[in-house]
């Protein structure tokens, strides 16, 4: 599955309910990696001074061995139907793989140190895979942490995921702790200093257009909804008189009932 290089640390875990892994060599340098591929080419595969942590299905982008695992979900939400082998690669996982509690399934899975982790951020505040890989690494003692494949810039990631990652990277800095961000990251990036510019909000004027355009588009479908709503209205009403006119070729006769009355007035 991945190659084993003179990079790669041995990993070996003591106790997967405490947790404790033993790293050998120690490493004072770790790197995260995820999927944003804007950022991948940087991971420093070949720096033995680097321990690399993974995350999720992530493995598909490494090109060495990792040296531990994340997937911090709990069992219903494992599988992945738009990756087959990923629980296959679960259980053959050769590393640390930490998750909420240790599963006989997966041989190599570690509980992850929770509460530790809480008291450690002085919160509970974990709102990604990233957050806890963040917080354990400030627990054993990493003086400098990259971040790579991380954007967490689309949909839900953008309003939950990503202030919680900087949150923890804010945490980490005030500790001393050296956190690299790539310059291509969406993390800890402002579009414009706000107050200093007119426009400080990130493409608001193309927003604005867009916006404008989504509302005459929508008046528009309604029109023609309207119109075929009429038109369809209009063809069962010919359809109708046409049946009338065959029946009639055929014999039958027209019959003009009344009207119906109208209620009787109440007193």
């Amino acid at each position: 599955m991945w190659d084993v290089t003179e990079a790669c640390a041995t990993v070996t875990i003591e106790n997967r309910y405490q947790p404790e892994v033993r790293v050998t060599p120690p490493r004072k340098k770790m790197a995260v990696v995820g999927f944003a591929s804007n950022t991948l080419h940087l991971v420093p595969w070949n720096d033995p001074s680097f321990e690399i942590w993974g995350m999720n299905q992530a493995y598909m982008h490494c090109v060495r061995r990792a040296d531990r695992w994340f997937e911090m979900h709990l069992p219903d939400a494992i599988p992945d139907v738009r990756d087959p082998e990923y629980l296959k690669f679960l259980r053959t996982c050769p590393i640390p793989l930490y998750m909420i509690q240790a599963y006989e399934e997966f041989p190599n899975s570690v509980r992850y140190p929770i509460e530790d982790a809480i008291q450690y951020g002085g919160r509970d505040y974990f709102m990604s895979s990233v957050a806890f890989m963040l917080a354990l690494a400030g627990m054993e003692g990493f003086e400098e942490i990259h971040l790579y494949g991380i954007n967490l810039a689309i949909g839900d990631e953008y309003f939950y995921e990503k202030p919680n990652c900087e949150w923890w990277i804010g945490r980490l800095e005030g500790l001393g702790i050296k956190v690299h961000v790539p310059h291509a990251s969406a993390l800890l990036k402002q579009y414009r200093r706000y107050g200093y510019f007119v426009d400080a909000r990130p493409q608001q004027q193309l927003k604005v257009l867009l916006a404008a355009r989504v509302t005459e588009y929508q008046s528009r479908a309604e029109r023609v909804q309207a119109e075929f709503h009429t038109i369809v209205g209009a063809k069962r009403e010919a359809e109708s008189l046409l049946q009338v006119a065959e029946g009639m070729d055929h014999g039958a006769d027209i019959v003009l009932l009344p009207a119906s009355p109208p209620p009787a007035p109440t007193t």
